[in-house]
């Protein structure tokens, strides 16, 4: 042949052939591996490369045979190129999702010196050394690591940018009533039905214009052209404000709570500052409508991944809708009706049709005599055996099946440049199978079909099938048909017979498999890694299910079927990200009043999401002077803290009591009006999950506080209790931390500095005494002020709404100078609660702490009630004697005690009999203590422990905290 491989057509064929976005008169320049090539506005990079003859355009991942463009959608297992270059390089990229735009780059990802002449095709030929599983045979010593580079440069699956991404990404949150996946014919109908009953719809279709085969197949609906129909279609759904048409966006995953996640590919994002490179989207619908159409299965057989063998849908789309063709010399290889249209339409075109193969022993008779008709040889009863051809497909090898299709005729070669094939339809079940819906092997169509009940109803109640998804024709013609023929061929060698292309995974591969003892069609991925990575079972899935079946001797749907996990494509780090990155990654948040700590010189650290002063530093000061200044002024006179990150949750409903009294160990059944009840809250194994203040508000109205730290998750905690275990309850959780400033005046002199301000609250201690809140004004705002002291001294812990936060804190610090206030940092605050011995949840417990192991076992065993955690305290393991229990600790020799440090008692043979959880000096006696985790910690007061940290040992006394005020009396003053 002086001319071979795919072409575009000219002159009257184009005319015809070119319906939908396709403008042959609008030339766009683009290049492949440095080769400057035009096309066509309307092209996708695909039709492209084919339209300028490109034949191989990468190499296979194991043997670097060389590949061509095999499809024309989402399963494209071999066109996945290198988009751009340096900071904007996009590595697999499927060509036939990818726009053509003016000056696109386009680079193959592996091949040396090129893609069409690489000297990694020795591995070819040394194929048997490399059989599945054979990185874990081979590459034992001295370790994985050693060949890994090499590998991963071997395989050749793309290079990601070592810059940073210029593009900007957005994720959108979008709910909706239905949500329909794909925008064909069914696409369209569903959500056209949706909208006119009102409904807000989402319409997601990853190709650029809506339509599906009704834009290029010649088809109609009810007697509409199918163009005709699908623009009037569109039109009637962009003219309703209550549906959202979302064009090349592609659905990734089904997850919990029936969240759809969609990217979209976001056109002229280069050319228009402010748009984003793709949109994620978070999609909650009500129902979901599943169009997704259906995808073409390949035939297996000797050489079947030679560049010019290709899909015959795919290569049927590229010829009506891009006016492409395949080749010069086709061969058309099928065991269904679906591949007869392009056969007959390739002729119509003026491309010559070698033959039609059809693997079938009774053709319909219809679709033999429209052959006739165009003088297209007809092969009935035959398939391909093997192929020839070195870079690219020279010819093919047919032969005659036997009645039962086990054995076959001597082969017959036929010249040509392009095997069109067609192994029939599997309905593309990703996303019913990620919703939960359940698939069978169907004997009849040979494709995983959704389980349906004796009714014939599918089993998923928010989620509905639709169009060839559901086994049907565009509009509810069925398609799926019984009539299908073999798709593997019963000769020839099965090292050579490709199942995915993608990781060149062969027959023999799963041959070996079986050998091996590998029954489960899981284990059998794994070990041949078939229908992983970009595949995930697009095209390799159900005939490795049926040659795996025939190996063992069972039916198919015996068998089962490997899961469909999400992202269906894969997805761009940067769209999940969205905005999330840089400061924006982990964003600092910043106090109420977080000005006024900057400017007066704080220290500020990270705690948690949190920016907060650690300490106020004075002109040479350093950080430790600091935390010991600010300390001793708390008691000596009064500090103010900003604590505005303490947690704060409304209860709301008749059953706010009831519900609450469900989570924490102390009874709030006698809690009364205006009264604080400290409390821990436990996770269901008892462990110590949060603490903090329980006030009632009025009968039907809690607050509640949390760690700083735990805010959020307290909140969800409660949240998810509710609606999965206990909706029948009565009760509005909600968050409120965000809502009120919290400034903690804390000192001897604090009730005297807050009565100095315009109040209407009576603070004397007969009206407002400790553990006691009260609601009224101060400043003219409303206020809710606790007694409650996390310092030891005299403390009113102030809320007041957050935009009335900053003017309070300036009033009470010019109010309280004169009286000796000063800001305090969080770092004193600790110190301050150390010698208080009060516990701090997360560093004087850890993951395995009850309430007993804090001193909390007595009030946690005498509330009759149940509550969360109640069954699991009982458990032998958490009534041990020699559990690890917080007590004090006083060095013996005055050396501090390094927070961390492992305990050892006398006489003991463990590695470790505990460790300091929190250590420091006391403020005004400068002593060294601490709180410490130690086993059977309780009856071994007054003993000496070993305190070992980096080679050092300090002597330490166990003793009973607090180590400060132990009556308490200062802050119930």
């Amino acid at each position: 042949m002086s001319q071979s491989g795919p072409f575009r057509l000219a002159g009257p064929a184009a005319a015809v052939f070119q319906p939908g976005t396709l403008r042959l008169d609008r030339a766009i320049r683009f290049s492949f591996d440095g080769r400057v090539m035009a096309g066509c506005e309307g092209d996708s990079l695909a039709s492209a490369l084919l339209a300028n003859g490109v034949r191989t355009v990468s190499r296979s991942f194991k043997f670097h045979r060389p590949r061509g463009v095999y499809s024309s959608g989402i399963e494209e297992p071999n066109a996945l190129l290198q988009l751009g270059s340096q900071a904007r390089a996009i590595p697999s990229a499927r060509a036939t999702l990818v726009e053509l735009r003016e000056g696109l780059e386009a680079f193959a990802q592996s091949g040396w010196p090129s893609v069409d002449t690489d000297v990694g095709r020795v591995l070819d030929f040394a194929a048997p050394m490399w059989a599945a599983g054979f990185y874990n045979k081979t590459f034992m010593w001295p370790s994985w690591h050693s060949y890994e580079g090499l590998v991963r440069r071997m395989a050749g699956l793309g290079r990601s940018p070592v810059e940073a991404d210029p593009d900007r990404y957005e994720v959108r949150n979008l709910h909706c009533d239905v949500l329909v996946v794909g925008g064909g014919a069914a696409g369209l109908h569903e959500a056209l039905a949706a909208s006119e009953t009102g409904a807000r719809v989402v319409l997601a279709e990853q190709e650029m214009e809506l339509g599906g085969r009704l834009v290029w197949d010649g088809s109609s609906v009810h007697g509409t052209p199918g163009p005709a129909w699908v623009s009037a279609t569109v039109n009637r759904l962009r003219s309703n404000p209550d549906v959202r048409l979302l064009p090349r966006t592609t659905a990734v995953g089904y997850y919990d709570r029936d969240v759809v996640t969609l990217v979209e590919d976001v056109p002229g994002h280069l050319s228009r500052d402010g748009l984003p490179r793709e949109r994620y989207w978070v999609v909650r619908a009500a129902r979901t409508v599943v169009a997704t159409g259906a995808i073409e299965q390949p035939l297996v057989f000797c050489n079947n991944d030679r560049p010019g063998i290709m899909q015959a849908g795919a290569a049927h789309k590229y010829l009506r809708r891009y006016a492409v063709a395949a080749g010069r010399r086709v061969v058309v290889a099928t065991n269904n009706d679906s591949a007869y249209a392009v056969a007959k339409d390739l002729r119509r075109a003026g491309v010559e049709v070698v033959a039609v193969v059809d693997s079938r022993h009774d053709v319909p008779a219809t679709l033999a005599a429209e052959l006739r008709e165009l003088s297209i040889p007809l092969l009935p009863r035959s398939m391909p055996v093997d192929t020839s051809g070195f870079s690219a497909l020279t010819g093919v090898s047919v032969t005659e099946l036997s009645r039962d299709g086990s054995s076959a005729r001597p082969a017959r070669a036929y010249s040509c440049d392009a095997l069109l094939v067609s192994g029939g339809w599997s309905p593309t079940l990703h996303l019913y199978s990620q919703a939960g819906g359940k698939l069978v092997y169907d004997e009849s169509s040979r494709a995983l079909v959704p389980v349906t009940d004796a009714q014939g109803r599918i089993g998923h109640e928010l989620v509905t099938l639709a169009g060839a998804a559901n086994g049907e024709g565009e509009l509810g013609t069925r398609q799926m048909g019984a009539n299908l023929g073999p798709r593997v061929s019963p000769v020839g060698n099965t090292l050579r017979q490709w199942v995915d292309l993608r990781h060149d995974v062969t027959v023999a591969d799963l041959e070996l498999a079986v050998r091996e003892n590998y029954v489960s069609v899981e284990h059998v991925k794994r070990y041949t890694t078939v229908g992983m990575s970009v595949d995930q079972g697009k095209t390799s899935n159900v005939v490795a299910i049926e040659i795996i079946a025939r190996l063992r001797g069972m039916k198919p749907s015996e068998l089962g079927h490997t899961t469909l996990r999400p992202p269906f494509t894969p997805v761009t780090l940067g769209a999940i990200v969205g905005r999330g990155k840089g400061e924006l990654f982990a964003p600092s948040r910043l106090l109420p009043m977080h000005d006024w700590h900057v400017a007066n010189g704080a220290l500020l650290d990270d705690y948690g999401e949190w920016r907060r002063p650690a300490a106020y530093l004075r002109s040479g000061e350093s950080r430790h002077g600091a935390i010991e200044r600010e300390a001793r002024n708390v008691r000596n006179a009064a500090g103010l803290f900003d604590g505005s990150p303490l947690g704060k949750i409304e209860v709301h409903g008749p059953d706010a009591r009831e519900f609450l009294d469900r989570f924490y160990i102390n009874n709030l059944a006698t809690l009364k009006p205006g009264r604080a009840r400290y409390g821990l809250m436990l996770r269901e194994s008892g462990i110590i999950f949060d603490d903090g203040t329980v006030v009632m508000l009025a009968p039907d109205r809690f607050v509640i506080t949390t760690t700083s730290g735990n805010s959020g998750r307290v909140a969800a905690w409660l949240e998810e209790w509710h609606q999965c275990e206990w909706p029948q309850l009565q009760v509005a959780i909600v968050q409120v931390t965000d809502q009120w400033a919290t400034l903690s005046l804390a000192g001897p002199k604090a009730r005297d500095i807050l009565s100095r301000l315009d109040i209407d609250i009576d603070l004397s201690n007969a009206a407002f005494p400790h553990l006691d809140m009260r609601e009224g004004h101060l400043l003219g705002q409303p206020a809710r002020i606790y007694r409650v002291s996390f310092t030891g001294e005299l403390t009113y812990e102030i809320n007041v709404p957050t935009s009335a936060g900053p003017a309070l804190w300036e009033t009470l610090m010019e109010v309280g100078r004169p009286l000796g206030l000063q800001p305090l940092g969080i770092e004193a605050l600790l110190l301050m609660r150390l010698e208080k011995g009060f516990l701090h949840v997360g560093t004087d417990t850890d993951g395995s702490s009850v309430p007993d192991d804090v001193g909390w076992g007595k009030v946690a065993a005498n509330k009759a009630r149940d509550y969360v955690g109640k069954r699991s305290l009982t458990l032998p393991e958490n009534l041990r004697p020699d559990r690890l229990q917080l007590v004090g600790l006083i060095s013996i020799d005055g050396a501090p005690l390094p927070i961390g440090g492992h305990l050892r008692l006398p006489g003991q043979a463990s590695a470790t009999d505990g460790w300091v959880t929190s250590a420091g000096r006391a403020v005004l006696s400068g002593e060294a203590i601490g709180m410490a985790l130690l086993r059977g910690g309780r009856a071994k007061v007054g003993a000496e422990v070993a305190v070992h940290d980096a080679g050092s040992v300090t002597r330490a006394r166990v003793v009973n905290p607090p180590f400060y005020d132990p009556a308490g009396d200062r802050m119930n003053a």
